[in-house]
């Protein structure tokens, strides 16, 4: 079985000009995404000019080295992690983002959480070498690793008192635009999603704890009591109390 990618180093590199990349032999893997100006690198023989919105898949174990200076700003996020044969291992060396935005905003958690736990770097990892799988090959969907990643932060979360307005803010995009992009993506949008999350947790826990009916409705978010009942029995056309029951009034066969 082949390991996931392991993160390694990552960071965001700014030079304001008269700069090329060093030399260097012997690194990991690394991820280039690039945000502005241009750079000019080369990996062995092979050339690359890179432009903002593209990305570079340096390879582990080859010569690296600017080839021409950059005169203009440049900057852009990087990532070193090792990986062995694996499903990212084709990666282009070279692309063009589809979606640079999503590709940044996955760098930039990827960032964040590099700084207090190595589990969830190489999980964020995970997310940005998806995306750019998705963007640079030829099975392109917009949003989806995105997507992914909101959902399982609602998930997470539906103990709390979420709602569309507050993940959209945790996300730092509009509300409307994230809930038309979880419906692409999942079918339902992005209040439909919670709301039916919440509901998948009231049935397992009505039908596998003791817990009292107004204790399950606080698990799932729900702080009016009467809400939960009214919902619930939209979706099982029965109360909580009688959807438990049921369970019990089934006769088992000897």
């Amino acid at each position: 079985m082949n390991k996931q990618p392991e993160h390694y180093l990552c960071g965001k590199f700014i030079s304001e000009g008269n700069w090329s990349h060093m030399r260097r032999s012997g690194m990991p893997y690394e991820i280039i995404v690039m945000l502005e100006g241009e750079m000019f690198i080369a990996e062995d023989n092979e050339r690359y000019h890179v432009k903002a919105d593209d990305m570079l898949l340096l390879r582990s174990g080859r010569t690296h080295y600017g080839y021409e200076k950059s005169y203009r700003r440049v900057s852009f996020f990087w990532v070193h992690f090792n990986m062995e044969e694996g499903p990212f291992i084709d990666l282009p060396s070279h692309a063009t983002l589809k979606l640079p935005s999503s590709v940044n905003q996955l760098f930039k958690q990827l960032l964040h959480v590099s700084t207090f736990s190595g589990d969830e770097a190489d999980a964020a990892l995970l997310l940005l070498l998806s995306e750019l799988k998705r963007q640079a090959g030829g099975a392109y969907r917009p949003h989806s690793a995105t997507v992914d990643q909101i959902c399982r932060w609602v998930d997470i979360h539906l103990n709390q008192d979420i709602n569309v307005q507050k993940v959209a803010e945790e996300f730092n995009f509009n509300k409307e635009y994230i809930s038309k992009m979880v419906k692409r993506e999942k079918g339902v949008g992005l209040k439909t999603y919670i709301l039916n999350g919440r509901m998948d947790r009231a049935r397992q826990l009505l039908l596998n704890t003791h817990r009292s009916v107004k204790e399950i409705a606080v698990e799932c978010g729900f702080s009016d009591y009467k809400l939960f009942l009214r919902r619930f029995r939209q979706y099982e056309g029965v109360t909580p109390s009688q959807y438990r029951n049921r369970l019990y009034s089934v006769p088992l066969n000897n």
